[in-house]
């Protein structure tokens, strides 16, 4: 499937939508969901903006760009939309008002004046998103492969005195070589590592201990994973939490099958944690869930009811005081794959779930 195809496929099932929702033009503005209809353009310029600098009408037989004019020439000449099926609609920038905004002008795209948003459909869209088409997986294993390598690129380069900033700046350096973002960047030091499970960075300088944990952005997709540095050896007290932390991942990674709820996992990650002696731990920070086109689609709670279906996507990141575990997974028939796997270059902790031997990253010795 090639992404002309991706995209008419897409469009197919929005047409499910419309009958459903008994609309006759889904408008879509949320950067997300503009990227999946359109099978990975970015339609951000503040890399943080929940709307696009464009947005997209589509109708049951037609997919529009309403776009500034000042983007239409790199919408053309660059991201090539029409290739794929879009009529660009180009406006003034300095309108007031949006085209769709105007009653004629909707009136002519869509007689009925039946028209939904993204936020509307949300419902609707949140299932398609989550449910990844065959290019959208191969698109994720790219990306998976090169964040992995940024964080090791980025964690490999640490030295004693360089602080939180400096480390986070490398990484954000190594994501954007491999064309990424680093939407998280979270980078903790030392006893900072203790102390918080979500640290911002901050001037600390490294002495002994860094965390560095990365969401990186491309085409849309998002692929998380955390890793670890020790300089010297690698206290035992700390070998052996990582090796707790990493069985409760493969835990929640193995119990990601197609057909089961986020509350099927949760309770299955709140008995590993039980298991390892560390009951109760799950209380202090989110575990994870479903990943794709955000950060987390959805976070597993208790009593949860959400599906994980066949072609999902999840992050789990269980944690207990001074460590945690993260990869990226895509789910498939035959099981679970690591997106973000850590290079044979990186230290390993091998766990046995069920007749396999999954390997989760250790703790790289600077």
């Amino acid at each position: 499937m090639n992404r002309l195809q991706e995209v008419d496929a897409k469009h197919a099932l929005i047409r499910a939508v419309l009958d459903k929702r008994n609309a006759d033009g889904l408008w879509f503005q949320r950067t997300r969901n503009i990227a999946w209809m359109t099978a990975g353009a970015d339609a951000s310029i503040p890399i943080d903006s929940e709307t696009g600098v464009y947005s997209v009408l589509v109708t049951r037989e037609h997919r529009m760009i309403f776009t500034p004019n000042n983007e239409q020439p790199r919408l053309r000449q660059e991201e090539l939309l029409e290739e794929l099926g879009f009529e660009l609609q180009p406006f003034d920038w300095f309108r007031l008002n949006h085209p769709l905004e105007n009653q004629s002008m909707r009136r002519a795209l869509v007689p009925s004046e039946r028209i939904i948003t993204d936020t509307d459909a949300e419902p609707e869209l949140w299932e398609l998103r989550i449910q990844l088409m065959e290019p959208e997986q191969i698109r994720y294993r790219a990306l998976g492969f090169d964040a992995a390598a940024a964080l090791e690129e980025a964690i490999s380069a640490t030295r004693r005195g360089d602080s939180e900033w400096q480390i986070a700046a490398r990484l954000d350096a190594a994501a954007r070589q491999r064309g990424g973002l680093a939407v998280v960047n979270l980078v903790a030091v030392d006893d900072r590592i203790n102390r918080f499970r979500h640290p911002l960075i901050t001037d600390k300088q490294v002495t002994e201990r860094v965390m560095m944990v990365l969401c990186m952005r491309r085409g849309g997709l998002i692929a998380a994973a955390t890793r670890f540095a020790q300089f010297g050896s690698i206290p035992a007290a700390l070998m052996d939490k990582a090796r707790r932390v990493a069985f409760i991942d493969v835990t929640a990674m193995n119990a990601s099958t197609p057909g089961r709820t986020l509350n099927d996992v949760f309770t299955e990650i709140q008995a590993a944690y039980t298991a390892v002696g560390e009951d109760g731990q799950w209380r202090h920070q989110h575990q994870g869930g479903l990943i794709g086109y955000d950060t987390r689609e959805r976070l597993a709670k208790p009593g949860d009811g959400s599906v994980i279906p066949l072609g999902g996507a999840c992050a789990w990141n269980p944690s207990i005081v001074g460590i945690s575990s993260e990869d990226t997974i895509v789910i498939g028939e035959n099981g679970f794959e690591i997106l973000t796997a850590a290079s044979e270059n990186f230290p390993a902790i091998a766990v046995e779930i069920d007749g396999k031997t999954i390997r989760r990253p250790g703790i790289l010795e600077l």
